[in-house]
Order: structure tokens, then sequence, then C-alpha cells
């Protein structure tokens, strides 16, 4: 449409641009239904979504946490009809130390139902007040970042799960199938366990309610860790929008062509201070966050360089055993291990990360350009940028690469005192 003026391009600019919004606003075309459809199927299937139903919440509550006893209970079982010895012990706690830690982290979770759905509907408000059209891209790409990892996370999880569960399967049936009418060889179970009920004869059986009791597990560790992957990128789509307004305050276009000196200091002044309030939004969106993670990683921490701690060792009996099975077990069991710290880490480092940008970016806008009430608030913003927001847990550990570092360090630590005892 060649024909059309610059006022005409400019008005219908306007619109297409107000229309947008207002779809975005809308709670039918809220991009938060779109970037949360993985954690919320995830989250349904184990009874944690907030905005679920009762009867269906009571329902999947109950069997997760009916899943996940029973996996604890058929893996302590084994003390009572077994001889005590070092070995067995070792073999017991290197996987029930685990899933006793998600089974609490799963229940904790359960008991801060009211935190998760305050958090959601503050995603959802922070959303809603978004009226420019680039700050709701920056919020779109980090909601796509947190999608994407959710989407990758969940597929590895359970490709791994039913990949190994078909390995599993198909060893025993050929070995059925090659051994020969005098000779029986005995079916294996990834881990010892004891249903107190002849577990070759019912050997099917048994393997189909372990893989049930898996997959809950497993479900309940990707529904809960994705979640709050999902919410670290939020609160990093926050600071990348705090940054932003601030550059955009002290950008020379902005202000340019406005002769009234005290309306181009008013545009600063608002531009500072809108971004002020966004850097505020997302520090208080990190404190919610904290809030969450203090309940539910505290039992993780002890429980993980404990479990760590013992594989490493089994591991290390194991090497030098023909036992290759279990070998091979226990080894990706430690890399799990090495992997879940590095990524609950890894969301910690990222807020780090974030939010002390908020400091160099501040620090390298055109800050002598601005009226000295402009250049005060900056200041202020600088001095809180330079305290980094960070996700702690009992006041004790902060989540980040030297955490994960920590953790390592701390399991060998614990390997080598448990290799000097036995």
């Amino acid at each position: 449409m060649p024909g059309l003026s610059v006022e005409s391009w400019i008005k219908i600019r306007q619109e297409r641009v107000s229309t947008f919004i207002s779809k975005w606003q809308n709670c039918h075309y809220c991009p938060i239904n779109r970037y949360y459809a993985v954690n919320r199927i995830l989250l349904l299937c184990v009874g944690l979504w907030p905005n679920q139903k009762s009867s269906s919440r009571h329902i999947a509550v109950t069997f997760t946490t009916m899943t996940l006893v029973s996996g604890i209970v058929f893996q302590l079982t084994p003390f009572i009809t077994h001889e005590y010895n070092v070995n067995i012990l070792l073999q017991i706690l290197a996987y029930t130390i685990p899933w006793i830690a998600y089974t609490l982290k799963y229940h904790f979770s359960c008991l801060k139902m009211r935190q998760f759905r305050d958090i959601l509907e503050r995603v959802r408000c922070d959303w809603n007040q978004l009226s420019n059209t680039h700050e709701i891209e920056i919020i779109k790409e980090y909601a796509a970042i947190g999608r994407f990892v959710t989407l990758i996370v969940t597929l590895f999880i359970y490709v791994s799960i039913f990949g190994f569960i078909i390995i599993m399967f198909l060893s025993n049936v050929l070995l059925d199938i090659m051994s020969s009418k005098n000779e029986s060889c005995p079916r294996q179970f990834p881990i010892l366990i004891e249903c107190f009920i002849d577990q070759q004869k019912h050997y099917f059986l048994i393997f189909f309610q372990l893989t049930v009791i898996v997959v809950s597990g497993f479900t309940t560790v990707a529904a809960s860790e994705t979640l709050n992957m999902s919410f670290v990128q939020h609160a990093c789509g926050l600071f990348e929008i705090a940054g932003h307004r601030i550059d955009q305050a002290l950008h020379e276009n902005k202000v340019q062509g406005v002769a009234s000196t005290a309306k181009r200091n008013s545009m600063i002044y608002q531009g500072i201070i809108s971004g002020f309030d966004m850097y505020k939004k997302a520090i208080e969106f990190v404190e919610m966050l904290k809030v969450i993670c203090k309940w539910t990683y505290s039992a993780l921490l002890p429980l993980g360089v404990i479990s760590l701690s013992i594989n490493l060792y089994r591991f290390s009996q194991l090497i030098a055993s023909k036992e290759y099975f279990e070998t091979v077990i226990s080894f990706i069991f430690i890399l799990g291990h090495f992997w879940y710290m590095f990524f609950t880490n890894y969301m910690g480092q990222q807020v780090i990360n974030h939010s002390s940008d908020m400091f160099y970016r501040t620090y390298n806008v055109q800050w002598y350009v601005a009226p000295l009430k402009a250049q005060k608030l900056l200041l202020l913003i600088m001095q809180r940028g330079v305290r980094h927001c960070t996700l702690v847990i009992d006041g004790l550990f902060v989540s980040s690469f030297e955490g994960f570092a920590t953790l390592a360090s701390t399991s060998i630590s614990y390997f080598a005192i448990i290799c000097s005892v036995f």
C-alpha cells in the first residue's frame, strides 16, 4: 500500500500493537498456557498442579505416595531375609537413600502447594503487566528457554527409563530362550528387593510393579525440577527487562528532539524508576523461590552427598569384581547424581549471573548525560546490584557452580573416609 501517508502507517501500527497486547493479556491467548503446558501435564500426573481439582489431586497424591513408599519398603525388606554384611548394607543404601530423598521432596512440595500457586499467579501478573512489545519478546524468549529445557529433560528421563526397561525385559526373555531345560538361569532385577513371594515365578509381575514405581518416582523429579527451571528463567527474564529499561531510559534516541529540559529529565526519571521497579519485582520473585527451595532441597543436600559417597565406594568395589551388570548400573547411577547436582546448581548460577549483570549494565550506560537526581537513582541501583541475588538453602549453601564443586568434593571426601574405614 504505497499510497498511505506516514500518519496512516503509524495509526495502523498502533492498532496492531494494541491488538497484540490485548490478546497477550487475555487469559485465552496468554502464552503462559503454552509455555508451561508440559510442566502442567507433569504436575497433574503427580497431583502438584496448584489449580488441579481436589478430587483428582487426592487420587494422584495418594497413588504417588503409595508407589514411592512401596519402593522404599521393597528395598529395605532384604534386611529381614538376608544375612547382614557390609556389602548388603551398601547395596541397599545405594538406592534407598536417593529414593527417600525424592519421597521427602515430593511431600514437602505437597505441603508448599499454596506457595506454588502464589508463584504461578505472580508469573501471570508479571506477563499481563507488560505492554512494550520488545519486553514481551524478552519474557517470551526466556519462557521458550524454560520450555525447551523442560522438553529435553523430560524426553531424556523417559527415553532412558523405557530404554533401560526394554533392555532388562529383552535380556531376561532371551535368557529364558537360550537356557536349556536342565539349566535354569535366575532372572535379574536392577536392584535388590524382597517381596516375600517367589520372585522368579512372578518375575514379570514384580518387574511391572517396579516399572510403575520407577516411572512414578522420576515423574515427580521431572515435574518439580523442570518447573523450578521455568521459574528461574522467568526471574532471569525480569532481570533482563529491568536492564533493558535502564538502557532505554538513557538512550540518546529516546530524548532526541525533546526541546524542554524538564520534559527530557522527566522521561529519564520515569525510565530509570520503571527499570528499578522491574528489578525490585525480580528480586521479590527470587525471594519467593527461596521459600520453596528452603524446604524442598533441605533434605536433598545431606542425603545426596551421602548417597553419592556410598555409590562411589560401591562402584570402586564392583570394578574389581566380574559383576558387569551391577557395575554398569552403578556407573549410570553415579552419573545421574552428578547430573542432578549440576542441574540444580546451574539454576542458581543463572540467577547470580543475571542479577549481577544489572550492575554492569547500569555502570556502562551513559549516566553522565543524565541529570544529577537521575545519577543518584542509578547509584542506588548499582549499590543494590553489587549484592548478587542467590538461591540460599538453609542459610548456608548457595546454589551455584561453586556450590556444585563443593558438593562433589565433599562427596569424594566422604568416599575416601568410607574407603579408609572399610
